[in-house]
């Protein structure tokens, strides 16, 4: 049985893990999804956190188990990197679904800046609180085109207000990370993080396996049970 930790990403919260965690689960894998500071069931205001808040609360609930595989979905990945660095004895394997892959010194926002796509910037509104934003219903086209209005529904509902900072935030990659093995799930038709951004940062930190799906950018949404198929693969081996 293998311990394995999820890591949302932005705007999202651990719910959003919902259909993969019983998959897993039934796998005969312990699967925790967790909230970051701000997000989901945290009563941390969002405004006031940054990325060194999501690593040390990733980092406290790593340190309370077994070493566990770390997954991160989109922003997730630039926790799950930092984690990784700080605690490679830690984590068993590092994986990035559709996610940031970040190097050393780079934020979120240099990191999706270097696509030609605009992802979902269109539909960025003022959050409630200065310091963070929202989601319009609007993204749902651009971050689930495959999935069916009700899934893009209910995936929108469960948003929540977002961190500026933590979007700006330089990632924090120490040695560390070169010690833990990785895997990248890239998803070919993600408008959000696109293929060649995808491409480009799996070429900048080469990672031991690289899976591609035929999905946008949530496939634990659109796509569970191939992911699922994916990560019990990377847990078992």
């Amino acid at each position: 049985m293998a311990r394995i930790i999820l890591i949302h990403g932005a705007w999202g919260r651990a719910s959003g893990w919902g259909a993969l965690v019983p998959l897993l689960t039934a796998a005969g894998h312990s699967v925790e999804a967790l909230d970051l500071p701000g997000h989901g069931t945290s009563e941390i205001p969002a405004a006031t956190v940054g990325q060194a808040d999501y690593v040390d609360a990733v980092e406290r609930r790593l340190m309370q188990g077994a070493p566990a595989m770390l997954v991160g979905h989109s922003m997730g990945g630039i926790v799950v990197a930092q984690v990784a660095a700080r605690r490679p004895e830690q984590v068993t394997k590092a994986v990035f679904v559709a996610a940031l892959l970040p190097r050393d010194g780079e934020s979120l926002l240099d990191l999706i800046k270097q696509q030609d796509a605009p992802g979902v910037q269109a539909a960025v509104r003022p959050g409630p609180e200065k310091g963070t934003t929202v989601l319009d219903p609007a993204a749902a086209a651009v971050l689930f085109p495959d999935a069916t209005p009700r899934q893009a529904e209910g995936a929108m509902a469960y948003m929540v207000p977002q961190s500026n900072r933590a979007q700006v935030d330089k990632a924090v990659i120490g040695p560390g990370f070169a010690r833990v093995p990785r895997a990248y799930v890239l998803c070919t038709e993600d408008q959000v993080v696109t293929p060649p951004l995808q491409r480009q940062m799996i070429a900048a930190t080469p990672c031991e396996a690289v899976f591609e799906l035929t999905c946008g950018h949530v496939p634990q949404l659109t796509q569970p049970k191939a992911l699922a198929a994916i990560l019990i693969g990377l847990a078992d081996s």
